[in-house]
């Protein structure tokens, strides 16, 4: 019976006689006994084991009841009713009392923070996959089980503890399937644990719970014609529904009947179930919810230790004004973090053509998709003011684009890395600077006439000490244009010597080729980029190899494994065989017994002949 503020609700208290429960096959699709094969895997105490503690699923290896109980689920599901103005929570009546599970209540189950996050795309190039999954054109979970189940061993300690916190959570949290594709933007941030671990992680999984659980069994009746057939009733659930489960022992107390709570944070680890739950069994939490003792408790509270965690102060500030789909707070940036567009800066560009004036244009440095922690909210926007002026463009939105292409920052460099190696330099770049033609004014200077950035300085002046004015003969006259070509060839060279991104080669190759038309000489560096597309194309072929490698081996094991099932069959037919010619043995001797039995009855018979009485 699934109640609505439409019945009246109110006026009728819970149903007390067994009879107006109706049984159903519930299939759960949650599978939070992984944890106990990671923890199985990881083996406790090792390396492995430590570093999967300190992430933030870490105390899941804990975990005791692993059942997912759906008779006790769907017994308080036909509780469930829906108040008016009521939003992400999940409302129920029993025994005279209202019961919520929302978001507040999910946490305290499973110690997940909440917030607001963006996953993005996950288009940006992941180093995990083609470490680990590299030999699979559409990566699957099956195709995670299978590194899970075959080859963790095989792999780095961090990229082993990424798979499992992979495994928990798609197969143990959100009850996917191995069918099912994997999220490249759940690849990409599980590469970065800092990421990972301070990601909201209770408002990714609740969000799937609150959509099977809500008014399940209402939308079920929708499509049952009859009382009498909803009986038979039968339907699946998704994701962690087994946090629900948690909650139900934690609100009533008659669950303690069948299930043991021990000392721990979060909450779900503390229970462990002594007795299978019956149907039966469970109709006692709702029918004797009226008894001195077995009243459900209406608020779950958190107690003082809980208040302390990480994990609880992050989440607090959210639950009033919960959102699924808020704009990702920044994060601060990082070495390795990839480029990411910025609109203002393009529109002004796009302005300053439009218009042929100078306008300040602010460089603004890249910040990560990845959700960071509420407690290190740091800015790191370095704004650059520069003029730039764009004039006699013969075609504005390209050369829009290129620039705006071209002038992303890549990465945070805390120095300038040695270019010898590359380029010919036989020292370091800052000794080929020249004095007095560098001036500085904050993070602009002046190289030669052209004004860029304070960290491209070095590379400029080297790069004109060896190949001389390269934008001399530049089709654009005016020297802040000139300035900008220069700008994005020195961010190229940093990347091709710092190997950053460069398996991009076609964003390197239009920078390139909007630098040729704009008359700037850059021959010297089709050289080098001639060397990354063979190395990019080595690489393509390796990893075709390492594909056809791993298809090989497939084929291996399942040639291998029916070759053992072929001589198990060819051993038992010899067993067989063998039984057969005991057998033709033994009535060969029994037949022999019979002859000759036989003829010694006949030698009786004639010896006994006969005699004439008379």
């Amino acid at each position: 019976m699934v109640k609505t503020e439409e019945h009246d609700w109110r006026d009728e208290d819970t149903p007390k006689k067994k009879e107006l429960y109706f049984d159903a096959t519930v299939t759960i699709r949650c599978h939070i006994a992984v944890a106990r094969d990671i923890q199985s895997k990881l083996r406790q105490g090792s390396a492995r084991s430590e570093l999967f503690r300190r992430t933030c699923f870490g105390s899941w290896l804990d975990v005791q009841s692993t059942s997912n109980d759906p008779l006790l689920v769907h017994l308080i599901l036909q509780t469930q009713y829906r108040p008016v103005g009521s939003h992400n929570a999940l409302y129920f009546h029993v025994g005279g009392q209202d019961l919520r599970f929302g978001p507040e209540e999910f946490c305290l189950i499973t110690g997940m923070r909440f917030g607001p996050y963006h996953l993005g795309q996950g288009g940006a190039y992941i180093t995990l996959r083609e470490r680990v999954f590299g030999y699979v054109p559409k990566l699957k979970l099956s195709h995670v089980k299978h590194v899970f189940d075959y080859s963790l061993d095989q792999l780095s300690d961090l990229d082993a503890v990424r798979v499992c916190l992979l495994m928990l959570l798609e197969f143990g949290f959100m009850g996917r399937e191995s069918k099912n594709f994997v999220d490249p933007a759940l690849l990409q941030l599980v590469e970065d644990l800092d990421s990972w671990n301070t990601f909201p992680w209770g408002s990714y999984v609740w969000k799937v719970v609150y959509e099977q659980l809500h008014n399940k069994l209402e939308k079920c009746a929708a499509r049952i014609p009859s009382i009498a057939t909803m009986k038979q009733l039968s339907y699946s659930l998704q994701g962690f529904i087994w946090a629900f489960k948690i909650w139900i022992f934690e609100v009533f107390p008659y669950a303690r009947n069948f299930a043991i709570k021990h000392g721990g944070i979060p909450r779900a680890i503390s229970w462990g179930k002594s007795s299978r739950v019956t149907h039966e069994l469970a109709l006692q939490l709702v029918t004797n919810a009226t008894m001195h003792g077995f009243e459900p408790l209406q608020v779950l509270a958190p107690t003082l230790a809980e208040r302390e965690t990480d994990w609880w102060r992050a989440s607090h500030p959210y639950f009033d004004s919960f959102a699924y789909d808020s704009s990702p707070q920044t994060k601060k940036a990082r070495l390795s973090s990839p480029p990411q567009s910025s609109v203002k800066v393009c529109n002004l560009l796009v302005d300053d053509i439009a218009n042929s004036t100078t306008m300040p244009v602010e460089d603004i440095a890249d910040a990560t998709t990845s959700h960071r922690t509420t407690e290190r909210r740091e800015n790191v926007e370095n704004k650059i003011e520069k003029p730039v002026v764009m004039t006699h463009l013969t075609n504005p939105e390209e050369c829009v684009d290129e620039l705006w292409k071209a002038r992303q920052p890549h990465c945070v460099k805390t120095e300038m890395p040695m270019t010898s190696d590359l380029f010919g330099f036989s020292d370091r770049l800052e000794d080929h600077v020249v004095a007095g033609t560098v001036s500085s004014e904050g993070d602009i200077v002046c190289v030669q006439g052209y004004t860029v950035k304070q960290r491209v300085a070095p590379v400029l002046e080297a790069i004109f000490k060896k190949h001389g004015d390269i934008a001399a003969a530049c089709v654009f006259k005016p020297a802040s244009m000139r300035s900008s070509f220069l700008e994005i060839i020195c961010e190229v060279v940093i990347r091709i010597q710092t190997n950053d991104n460069l398996e991009k080669t076609e964003e390197i190759e239009q920078q390139v080729l909007a630098m040729e038309a704009a008359n700037i000489d850059v021959s010297w560096l089709r050289v080098h980029l001639e060397a990354i597309c063979k190395r990019k194309e080595a690489s393509k072929k390796c990893g075709l190899l390492l594909e056809m490698k791993a298809n090989a081996i497939l084929v291996k094991k399942a040639a291998q494994m029916d070759l053992r099932a072929q001589r198990n069959e060819l051993a038992a037919a010899q067993k067989r065989v063998e039984q057969a010619e005991r057998c033709v043995t033994v009535f060969r001797i029994v037949e022999k017994n019979l002859n000759d039995n036989i003829l010694e009855s006949k030698v009786n018979i004639d010896s006994w002949a006969r005699e004439q009485v008379l």
